[in-house]
């Protein structure tokens, strides 16, 4: 009996850790770093039944920890470099459709990027539209439209569907010291089978800024 808990367990925490690690969450505003300058912030999310046990008939959440870097490219654009959960990279680029990335008022965006994810297995293809409110360094929502494709680039990785959906989230405080709430709600349809439903609820939290610093260590 314990033998057999310990390979479903196994199996389980095999297919959450290597099958599903794509970005998830956005955490950011539609305007762009400021050219020249550099930002860090890490995302804290997790997906409530991601995987369900047939066997015991439950369902277990799976957690997530994304660090991003960006980077300001130019007067209309920046870069950003995201881990998702430490399995991959992922290098975006997110160029502002209505003017200077520093001019006052609303701001769209469009930000497309790429690279590998679930150590190695697959490449990872995105685009997002981004929309906010003034950015300000108390409350600045924003929210918008995600796409996300997984391709096998190893032998034995899955085929999947792509990945849709909006997300919706608000920002407290500053880029450097501040955080920003944020639900996605997605459209998957699991390749391998490990949850019933097709639409995944992806609550978030980001934290801007150094996070020891953020803790007030």
């Amino acid at each position: 009996m314990t033998i057999k808990f310990v390979f479903r367990a196994g199996v389980a925490l095999s297919i959450l850790y290597t099958a599903a690690c794509i970005p998830l969450t956005v955490g950011s505003t539609a305007k762009p770093v400021p050219a020249g300058t550099i930002t860090n912030s890490t995302s804290f999310y997790v997906v409530p039944n991601s995987f369900d046990d047939s066997v015991n008939k439950r369902a277990y959440p799976r957690y997530g920890v994304d660090p991003e870097v960006r980077f300001g490219f130019d007067d209309h654009s920046d870069i950003g470099v995201r881990l998702p959960s430490g399995s991959g990279i992922v290098v975006n680029y997110k160029r502002r459709l209505d003017g200077v990335s520093q001019a006052p008022g609303a701001a769209t965006a469009i930000m497309v990027g790429g690279g590998v994810v679930n150590w190695g297995e697959h490449a990872h293809l995105e685009a997002t539209l981004i929309t906010s409110a003034e950015d300000n360094d108390r409350f600045t929502p924003y929210g918008g439209l995600r796409a996300m494709q997984v391709i096998p680039i190893s032998k034995g990785a899955v085929h999947d569907s792509p990945t849709l959906g909006g997300f919706l989230g608000f920002r407290i405080g500053t880029l450097t010291l501040g955080i920003s709430p944020e639900i996605g709600i997605y459209y998957d349809h699991s390749a391998l089978g490990i949850h019933k439903g097709t639409l995944l609820f992806v609550p978030a939290i980001t934290v801007h800024g150094d996070v020891a610093r953020f803790l007030g260590r």
